[in-house]
């Protein structure tokens, strides 16, 4: 088993009904992948996370929440949610936009994401996981730090210490995002672009 397999392994230890989860959406054909900070962690084996956060194509969340009816769905007029788990643990996340001050922009598992997502998979599981250049991006869009509970800065760092990024597919991926001098501004810093 590779090393993200088994880190995502670890994941699914401490939440068993992610595989009866997976099972069921991957026997469908929504498309959705992992990202956020479960991401990281099983690209970075940084830290165990304490939910699982997956990224769904805006035309699949309805597809989604007929598959599980009995799930909690929250729309927050910028991201809708379907949550799944005692403790809202797995999360789903659709027409994402990330508003931060005067910055508007545009998170959305699009055709391009879907086609440099790749899968995860070992005995017990298998998992469509997005393309890394797409939680730095988001981690980059919230620039969110331990005042929150957070850690976007540290875990684009700790992603590019580990993987090598595709920035074709970056600069791609820029203009399906809205992207603004903020954001390019952080890219930068990381000697992203």
């Amino acid at each position: 088993m590779n090393q993200t397999a088994e880190n995502f392994n670890k994941i699914v230890v401490k939440l068993p009904q992610l595989t009866s989860i997976l099972s069921k959406i991957n026997s469908t054909d929504i498309k959705y992948g992992l990202y956020a900070g479960s991401h990281v962690a099983i690209l970075t084996s940084n830290r165990v996370p304490t939910d699982v956060d997956f990224l769904v194509a805006d035309d699949d969340f309805v597809k989604l929440k007929n598959l599980f009816p009995f799930a909690q769905t929250k729309d927050y007029g910028d991201a809708k949610f379907l949550y799944i788990g005692k403790h809202d643990e797995i999360e789903f996340m659709s027409f994402a936009d990330v508003n931060i001050g005067n910055s508007n922009y545009n998170f959305r598992l699009s055709d391009l994401c879907w086609k440099n997502s790749s899968i995860v998979e070992d005995d017990d599981f298998r998992v469509k996981v997005l393309n890394e250049v797409d939680t730095i991006l988001l981690k980059a869009m919230l620039q969110r730090g331990k005042d929150l509970g957070k850690h976007d800065l540290e875990d684009i760092e700790a992603i590019l210490q580990q993987q090598n990024i595709d920035k074709e597919y970056l600069n791609k991926r820029l203009f399906e995002v809205n992207q603004d001098q903020r954001l390019l501004d952080v890219l930068k810093k990381f000697e992203l672009i």
